[in-house]
C-alpha cells in the first residue's frame, strides 16, 4: 500500500508547505545497538543506537533584560473538565521570580477568553511553568497562550497551542489518537511529530517513552547532544530536556495536540529499575537514587504531566522529590465510555533487575505488588467499551525457540514482559477469569513495527490458532520510533505465529482510530530521519473487532474527521 490510496479526496502521501533540507551525508545504518536474541544473530534490538553526524542550531539569545519563550508550549493530561498546559521561561540572567501570565480560550485567535491567570516561576523549577485550569467545558478544543511583561514594559508572547479535554459518556462515538516513543537526537531529525503536527482531528498523543535519551556524544551522531557528555545531574537532565524542545517538529507536535506520557529508560538511563540500571555505576557516576530523582525531577518539570499531590520542586538539588524516590506516573485517563487509557510504569515503579527469561516468582516483577494489584482492579472495574493500556516494553510473549513453555520454548527478550512472567501470566490470568474482552496494548522500545494477538502460549495448537486467532485474549501494537534503528530478521516471523505484521526497515507512528465497532491501528511512516521532512505514506493498518481480541488485516486507513478543529496558528 502507498501514495496511490486515496482518503475523503486526499493523497496518503501527505506533503509539507515546507521544502526538503537535505542532510550533509547519506542515510547510515549503524550505531550502537543492545543486541538480544541467539548468538550471531540479532533478532531484535532495543533503545540505544545512533548515527550520522549534523551540527544543532544554537538558540536565539534572549534580550537583554527581557525573557523569551524558546521551548514552546505543550498541553496533557486532559480530563473532562481541565488540562495541564506547559512552557518554560527563558530570563536574561537568573531572577528570584518570573511572573507568567496564560489566557484559554475557544478560538484560536484568542478573543473569546474562557479563563487568565498568572504563574510565578523560580530557578527552582527551571523556570518552567504548569498550570491545571478546571471548569472547561467536556470533549472541548481550546486554545492557549503565556506571556510575560518585561523590564521596559514590553510583553513578550509564546506561540499559541490548541489542546482538548477528554469526552464524557455520550460526547462522542469516535477516538483518534497517535502512539510514539524512541526519539534519539543524534540518530536523526524528527519527521514523524512533523507529520502528525499536520493531523487537526487527533484527539491526544499516546508517548510511550524514550522521550530523551542519556548518552553523550560518539563519532557516529548526526545531530550532537548537549551537554556532550551522558547526562548524570540535575542541571544535565534539565539542559537535555531544554535542547529536545528547541527541536521545531516536536515543539509543533506538542503545540497542536495533548500528550499522555510515560517514560521508559532513557529518560533515566538505559537499563534502568527501581534500585539501578544496567547503565550506572555506583560511586563513579554517582548515587543512583540522587541521580534517579533529578531525573524524574527533570521531567516533572519540562513535561505536560499532571503533578503528584506531594511533588517537590523547593529543594534545590532534587534530592526528596518523593520519599519512595520517584514520582508516580502510573494513572487511569477516561474517554467517556468509548475508552478507558491505563498508562503503566513498567521501568522505575516496581521493576526488579533483569537477570534472564527463566525465573517467575511474584518478587522477580516489572510492575511491583503495589502496580499490579491496581492494574489488575482496572481491567476488572472498567466499564468503557475499550481499554487502551499505554506502557514501555513489549507485552505479548516473543520466542527463539518456537515450542511451548513447557517443552524447552525460548523467550526472546528479558527486558521486556518475556523477561517477568508472572505478572504477565497475571494479567492474562485476570483477562481470562473474568472474562474480559477489548484490551489493546500499545509499546514501544524496540524501535520496530510489530503487531500481535496475544495468547498465553502461542506455539501450542491446543490453545492458539494462528489462523483464526481463537486463543488470542487481546491485542498489542507497538509504534516503532520516531528516531532510532531497530532488527527484527525473518526468524522472528517464523518462530511467533501470533506476530500478524512487522517493519523494521521505516520510522513514523502508530493512528488508532476507536469505534465501539472495532479498534484500527495504522502505520505511517517518514522516510528516512537523516533528511528533515513532514512527508508520510500510508503502509499498514490492523484492527481488533469489538470482542474479537484478536487481529485482522484492515483493507484501507481511516477516514478523516470532517468536524476537527483549526489548527493552532
Amino acid at each position: 500500500m502507498g501514495a496511490s490510496h486515496r482518503r475523503s479526496g486526499r493523497s496518503y502521501l501527505r506533503r509539507s508547505t515546507r521544502p526538503l533540507v537535505l542532510s550533509r551525508r547519506d542515510f547510515l545504518r549503524r550505531g550502537s545497538l543492545v543486541s538480544l536474541g541467539l548468538a550471531g544473530s540479532s533478532l531484535i534490538s532495543a533503545c540505544g543506537s545512533s548515527a550520522g553526524t549534523a551540527a544543532s542550531a544554537a538558540p536565539p539569545a534572549v534580550p537583554a533584560g527581557g525573557y523569551a519563550f524558546l521551548h514552546g508550549v505543550a498541553s496533557g493530561d486532559p480530563l473532562t473538565d481541565r488540562v495541564i498546559l506547559w512552557t518554560r521561561i527563558t530570563p536574561d540572567g537568573t531572577p528570584a521570580s518570573v511572573a507568567v501570565d496564560w489566557l484559554i480560550a475557544t478560538d484560536p485567535q484568542l478573543e473569546q477568553v474562557v479563563q487568565r491567570g498568572r504563574f510565578t516561576t523560580t530557578a527552582a523549577r527551571d523556570y518552567t511553568v504548569k498550570v491545571d485550569p478546571a471548569g472547561l467545558r467536556s470533549y472541548t478544543p481550546y486554545y492557549y497562550q503565556f506571556s510575560a511583561v518585561q523590564a521596559d514594559g514590553s510583553v513578550v508572547r509564546s506561540p499559541v497551542g490548541r489542546t482538548r479535554t477528554a469526552p464524557k459518556a455520550g460526547d462522542t462515538d469516535r477516538l483518534r489518537f497517535v502512539s510514539a516513543s524512541c526519539a534519539n537526537y543524534s540518530y536523526g531529525y524528527f519527521n514523524g511529530y512533523a507529520a502528525m503536527a499536520l493531523r487537526k482531528d487527533v484527539d491526544a498523543m499516546l508517548f510511550l517513552g524514550d522521550y530523551i535519551y542519556e548518552t553523550g556524544g560518539s563519532a557516529s551522531e548526526f545531530r550532537s547532544f548537549t551537554p556532550a557528555h551522558e547526562i548524570l545531574t540535575l542541571a544535565d537532565y534539565r539542559e537535555r530536556h531544554a535542547q529536545y524542545k528547541t527541536d521545531p517538529d516536536l515543539q509543533a507536535a506538542h503545540r497542536q495536540m495533548p500528550w499522555i506520557c510515560v517514560w521508559d529508560d532513557h529518560e533515566t538511563t538505559d537499563n534502568s529499575y527501581s534500585t539501578g540500571a544496567n547503565n550506572h555505576t555506583e560511586g563513579v557516576e554517582g548515587i543512583w537514587k540522587n541521580r534517579e530523582g533529578w531525573a524524574v525531577r527533570a521531567y516533572f518539570e519540562w513535561m505536560p504531566i499532571r503533578d503528584n499531590a506531594d511533588m517537590r520542586f523547593d529543594s534545590p538539588n532534587g534530592e526528596g522529590l518523593l520519599p519512595e524516590g520517584h514520582g508516580s506516573i502510573q494513572r487511569r485517563l477516561a474517554y467517556g465510555d468509548l475508552v478507558d487509557l491505563i498508562m503503566l510504569d513498567t521501568r522505575l515503579a516496581g521493576r526488579v533487575m533483569q537477570t534472564d527469561t527463566t525465573t517467575v516468582t511474584p518478587e522477580h516483577t516489572i510492575l511491583g505488588s503495589a502496580q499490579r494489584d491496581w492494574f489488575l482492579a482496572q481491567l476488572r472495574n472498567s466499564r468503557s467499551q475499550w481499554m487502551i493500556v499505554g506502557q514501555q516494553v513489549t507485552f505479548a510473549p516473543l520466542k527463539v525457540v518456537p515450542l511451548p513453555e513447557a517443552n524447552g520454548g525460548t523467550y526472546l527478550n528479558s527486558d521486556a514482559w518475556d523477561g517477568y512472567r508472572f505478572d504477565r501470566n497475571a494479567v492474562l490470568q485476570e483477562i481470562q477469569d473474568q472474562a474480559i474482552d477489548n484490551v489493546v496494548f500499545l509499546s514501544g522500545d524496540i524501535h520496530a513495527v510489530i503487531a500481535l494477538d496475544i495468547p498465553v502460549e502461542p506455539n501450542d495448537p491446543t490453545q492458539y490458532n494462528p489462523v483464526t486467532g481463537d486463543g488470542s485474549l487481546a491485542v498489542e501494537f507497538c509504534n516503532g520510533a520516531i528516531a532510532n534503528i531497530g532488527v527484527i530478521n525473518e526468524g522472528l516471523m517464523a518462530t511467533n505465529p501470533h506476530l500478524k505484521y512487522a517493519n523494521v526497515e521505516e520510522r513514523g507512528y502508530l493512528l488508532l482510530d476507536v469505534t465501539a465497532e472495532r479498534v484500527q491501528g495504522e502505520y505511517w511512516y517518514t522516510g528516512p530521519a537523516q533528511v528533515r521532512s513532514s512527508v508520510e505514506t500510508f503502509q499498514r493498518a490492523l484492527s481488533t473487532a469489538d470482542q474479537a481480541n484478536r487481529l485482522t488485516t484492515a483493507l484501507s486507513a481511516s477516514t478523516e474527521r470532517d468536524d476537527a478543529p483549526a489548527l493552532a496558528p
